[in-house]
């Protein structure tokens, strides 16, 4: 029976955005001077060695598996999430890169429908082109240019997507803590090869914002974690849009930037349609538990 903690969920929620806010400010600190590549391998050293006491507790046995294969493509899916989200933060206001972040559950719904062969109704396609409507507002192509940096934005929300079809595929046999735990392990190589060719030695001023970036990254995927497991989806789930108040202070008290009008609405628009979809699918999943005499987990 999952736990039913809405305030603790709530708070593990906003505590997460916070970070993950504080994240993208120390990225956008070190202004591009220490490659993006390089930050996500100190972000997967860090992610480890947080996870080392967990898996002390459990013992090796929590790492038999026979689904190597799909943790390489959810490795894949989480490694490029991330090297094109730093590259975005690194690149453009934090906050106009959460706005985009927000279409993460928009293109998880359409690869559940292509990869999962699940079902869906014409509501959820509705939203989910509303949703890419609030994407382009954001962007608004044609009328400031369009950035590598916000298509960098786009790409890391459908790999994110990819990211979470895969995590789907693998709590059938898998759990949380296997897969946190084989997935940064997998990481690792990946994100220090490429390291190798483009490492720059930081300077000490560098080193706080760098294990600032790690830190506050790890911790925040840790405390989301922790959110969605307190509470019911349909609690915590609108909570994420205080990741945008989080960022335009964040922005502003460090960088004197703040997302325009055009940005808030876009943002708006993609969470309003974003959140509409996670409210459906938990709705009719409680509807669809008491007929199958199933206890929600």
């Amino acid at each position: 029976m999952k736990p039913n903690r809405p305030i603790a969920g709530i708070l593990w929620m906003c505590l997460a955005m916070l970070l993950s806010a504080a994240a993208g400010a120390c990225v956008r600190q070190l202004g591009g001077e220490v490659p993006t590549l390089e930050l996500v391998f100190f972000r997967n050293i860090v992610g480890l060695l947080i996870l080392v006491p967990w898996l002390m507790r459990q013992g090796l046995g929590v790492m038999r598996t026979n689904q190597l294969p799909l943790y390489c493509l959810r490795v894949f899916f989480a490694y490029t999430a991330m090297v094109t989200l730093f590259f975005a933060w690194g690149e453009m206001p934090i906050a106009d890169v959460f706005a985009l972040q927000f279409t993460i559950p928009l293109f998880t719904i359409l690869l559940a429908v292509l990869i999962l062969k699940q079902q869906t109704d014409r509501q959820a396609w509705v939203a989910c082109l509303v949703g890419f409507v609030g994407a382009l507002i954001v962007m608004r192509p044609g009328v400031i240019e369009l950035t590598l940096a916000a298509i960098a934005a786009i790409a890391s929300a459908m790999m994110s997507a990819g990211s979470n079809t895969t995590i789907k595929l693998l709590t059938r046999t898998e759990s949380v803590g296997t897969i946190t735990v084989y997935s940064n392990l997998l990481m690792l190589p990946l994100a220090l090869i490429p390291t190798f060719f483009v490492w720059v030695t930081p300077t000490l001023a560098q080193v706080p914002w760098i294990l600032g970036t790690a830190f506050f990254s790890a911790v925040g995927g840790l405390c989301f974690t922790l959110a969605v497991g307190a509470a019911d989806a349909r609690v915590v789930q609108p909570f994420q849009f205080t990741r945008m108040i989080f960022a335009a202070g964040i922005g502003y008290f460090m960088f004197l930037e703040l997302p325009d009008i055009w940005t808030w609405i876009g943002a708006a628009v993609i969470f309003g349609a974003s959140y509409y979809i996670v409210w459906r699918e938990a709705k009719k999943r409680n509807v669809a538990q008491p007929s199958t005499g199933s206890s929600t987990s």
